[in-house]
């Protein structure tokens, strides 16, 4: 029986690092974003990231499929995982994502693809295909969350690969927003016990208890050793650059130093100007309420 775990949240939320550090436990096995639950079949996938212009959405899947259907991430093997993909078009999303499954044997999958919660379709595909998944919500503060998306903002103006930054700069609180209330109103239709929210911050600042309590809920084992090999996210088959064809998949700066680092997130104020704002206008009423609603004060 497939029981994979999904970790829900918007983009910028440490699911790179969280991803593969529960990789790293024996029963699991942590993947870059394959973004596999955007469309029916593979062949729309395909046509969505060339149509997007973004061919990076597939490089997670390409490196998973030449990690376990090829033995490895060499250039050969990524070029081995792009014809795989063109070869099985007709394939469902959901028969690929099955038979990635099959590779990993007796390992559960782990799957930190944000975009999963950008639609309420997107999570009810995926729900489809694994109706007895477990569901991982983590949460980021929104300041740091905005801060962080800002910067991606201005890093790509200054690239010239976005031409309107003023009105892009203003979709960083809506990101955040709408991500959580997606997640939220697809998982509060789950049976009892099939979801757990957590604060990343949280985790990432004293992670042994809060691993421990991710591997009860699980059901695996949660020994010394097991929360031990989980504090090396860096030890992921993916916690570094991949194939020439596709060296992503992951954060850009987890895969440029993934190394755990433990403390350190300062507990961040709801009250005040906010930084990627040019009037210095603050959090919505809204951002507020489901701050709070995710344990932010």
């Amino acid at each position: 029986m497939y029981q994979p775990l999904f970790i829900l949240c918007p983009g910028r939320s440490f699911s790179s690092v969280v991803c593969s550090m529960l990789g790293q436990h024996s029963a699991l096995h942590g993947v870059p974003e394959v973004n596999l639950f955007l469309t029916e079949t593979l062949g729309q996938l395909v046509d969505l990231a060339e149509r997007k212009r973004k061919k990076h959405m597939l490089h997670g899947l390409v490196r998973v499929l030449a990690e376990l259907e090829f033995g490895d991430q060499s250039d050969e093997s990524g070029d081995k995982g792009w014809q795989w993909i063109e070869e099985h078009r007709d394939w469902t999303t959901t028969r690929v994502y099955h038979y990635l499954c099959d590779l990993m044997g007796p390992q559960q999958c782990v799957d930190k693809s944000p975009v999963y919660g950008a639609k309420v379709d997107y999570l009810e595909r995926l729900y489809r295909a694994f109706p007895d998944a477990y569901f991982l919500h983590i949460a980021r503060h929104p300041r740091a969350t905005g801060n962080s998306l800002y910067r991606v903002y201005a890093a790509k103006a200054a690239l010239g690969r976005i031409h309107n930054f003023s009105t892009d700069n203003a979709k960083v609180e809506e990101h955040w927003i709408k991500s959580h209330r997606n997640i939220f109103e697809f998982t509060d239709r789950l049976p009892p016990g099939q979801c757990l929210r957590l604060q990343g911050e949280l985790l990432l600042n004293n992670p042994q208890p809060y691993l421990q309590q991710i591997c009860e809920w699980m059901g695996i084992d949660d020994s010394e050793a097991e929360i031990e090999a989980m504090l090396h996210p860096e030890g992921s088959p993916y916690a570094n650059f991949g194939p020439r064809s596709a060296p992503y998949g992951n954060n850009l700066g987890f895969l440029e130093n993934p190394k755990l680092r433990i403390g350190g997130l300062k507990q961040l104020s709801l009250k005040g100007p906010l930084e990627w704002l040019e009037d210095e206008g603050e959090f919505s009423r809204e951002t507020v309420d489901l701050a709070h609603q995710l344990g932010y004060q």
